[in-house]
């Protein structure tokens, strides 16, 4: 049997795993490491179609759902295995982890098949037999009369394990509203005697909610940036995963600056080294009767519809030339950090920066990598910034940035630092496995550090042992005098 994603992509077989944890912030840990190891690595792999991680509403589980296109890549991949996926069973806080691995069946459609995930359940039945498993998935194919027309209601995709014992249910509704309405229907108990009867023992049901959804990596790699991005390897990584899991850690505390700063909704903004263009849109979005400029030397991730008072400009930050107090903010977040020559930079931003405008710079101050808690962390770390300094970034940049913008004659200085490094946060995890998985091979491959060093440091995220504090996000800002006699 096989079945078809929304894309067009054929499924022939289907693994689920749930992961269940001691208590709730470990299986968020486990959602992320696992994301981390399927972006970085199993999404390359042949005949993988997508995987799915989800938490269980009680936060105690982390479920897995991954699409192949035939078992025999699914088993290619298993053996081909990986140190995080293969270690789950040891790591410390995992209770259980059991698999499920079947082909899809006919399933459901209902009306919000396009809406947004908000509850999916991985619903399992035992049967005795694999006519019997076949039996529960034409019942319910059978009976999606009214289902299909059911408001909130996303889709139901049975799946029939391959030893023939076991029928999984996956569906999806748009929130816990729309499920528990479904659930209530009193359509919902018809035939359930007859699926009773052909059970061996109770069913498991497990509703979660959706975390990530990733699709195998396309075969083309995006071109190398003109300074460094702290990638070690840019032909081999996907900088998009990067530059998202960086926005979901660093967005929350430079949006919350930016809140404080007093500058009137008609305010031109310039972001230098937009990214992915999360600043630049939330930018847009908050100054509607602004003007919003992103500047990056890659725009290939950069919406320039998103906003329609939003201007997306292909250039090097280095070179690009403003006229004079053209901008009443300038944002420039871990970028600076990565020129050889960061003052000159700063100069320049705020020849643009208008009279009582405002100036925020973000960027790293790495910790020394001799002070790291372990020896397996202190010759990854070294080998680490040696090649960042290598690509021409400045380490110490950030904590010369405070007294930088004051020299520049800034007024209403203001510094706040944000740690970073393993076991600061689930995402800080992720996006450490994500770097690692993509980028550690180059340092294997020139002899800074073993193949056993790099596995030994990415088993120790999430654990005790792997706790770090590596970098310090500087966040500095300041206002440009309204008048001469400011300064």
């Amino acid at each position: 049997m096989t079945a078809t994603t929304a894309a067009g992509k054929a499924v022939g077989h289907v693994t689920f795993e749930e992961v269940k944890a001691s208590r709730p912030g470990v299986a968020e840990e486990l959602a992320a490491l696992i994301a981390a190891e399927f972006r970085a690595r199993v999404r390359h792999l042949a005949g993988f179609v997508s995987a799915r991680i989800h938490l269980s509403l009680d936060g105690t589980s982390v479920v897995s759902r991954v699409e192949w296109s035939s078992e025999e890549h699914s088993r290619a991949a298993l053996r081909d295995g990986g140190a995080t996926l293969h270690a789950l069973p040891e790591r410390p806080g995992v209770v259980s982890v059991t698999t499920f691995a079947g082909e899809p069946a006919p399933g459901i459609q209902g009306p919000a098949a396009a809406g947004p995930v908000g509850v999916v359940a991985v619903a399992k039945r035992h049967v005795g037999e694999r006519r019997d498993a076949e039996t529960l998935a034409r019942l319910l194919h059978a009976s999606g009369g009214w289902k299909s027309e059911h408001p909130g209601f996303i889709s139901a995709t049975p799946y029939v394990s391959l030893d023939g014992a076991t029928y999984l249910n996956y569906p999806q509704w748009v929130s816990e509203e729309s499920f528990h309405s479904y659930m209530d229907d009193p359509r919902n108990a018809a035939g359930q005697d007859a699926i009773a009867v052909l059970e061996t023992e109770p069913p498991e049901i497990l509703l979660c909610a959706l975390v990530t959804h990733i699709d195998a990596a396309p075969r083309e790699h995006p071109p190398a940036r003109a300074h460094s991005t702290g990638s070690l390897s840019p032909d081999t990584v996907s900088p998009l995963d990067q530059l998202r899991l960086f926005e979901r850690k660093y967005d929350p505390g430079t949006t919350e600056i930016l809140r404080r700063l007093p500058i009137r909704p008609r305010r031109r903004c310039l972001e230098l080294g937009a990214g992915a263009g999360s600043m630049a849109y939330w930018l847009a979005d908050t100054a509607p009767e602004g003007s919003v400029v992103a500047v990056d030397t890659d725009t290939g991730y950069l919406d320039p519809d998103r906003a329609g008072n939003l201007t997306v400009r292909k250039a090097d930050i280095t070179s690009v030339t403003f006229a004079p107090g053209s901008f009443d903010l300038i944002l420039a977040r871990a970028v600076l950090e990565h020129l050889t020559d960061p003052d000159a930079m700063l100069d320049r931003a705020l020849s643009w920066l208008a009279p009582g405008g405002w100036l925020v710079v973000e960027d790293f101050y790495f910790l020394p990598t001799a002070d790291a808690p372990t020896a397996v962390g202190r010759s990854l770390l070294e080998a680490y910034v040696t090649r960042m300094r290598e690509h021409g970034a400045d380490l110490s940049w950030g904590r010369r940035l405070p007294a930088a913008l004051a020299r520049a004659g800034l007024t209403s200085v203001a510094t706040r630092v944000t740690p970073a490094g393993p076991g600061q946060s689930a995402v800080d995890d992720e996006l450490i496995a994500l770097r690692m998985r993509q980028e550690g091979h180059t340092l294997v491959d020139g002899g800074q550090v073993t193949a056993g060093e790099l596995d030994t440091f990415l088993g120790l995220l999430g654990t005790p042992e792997g706790r770090d504090l590596t970098t310090l996000l500087v966040s500095a800002w300041g206002r440009q005098p309204a008048d001469p006699e400011e300064r």
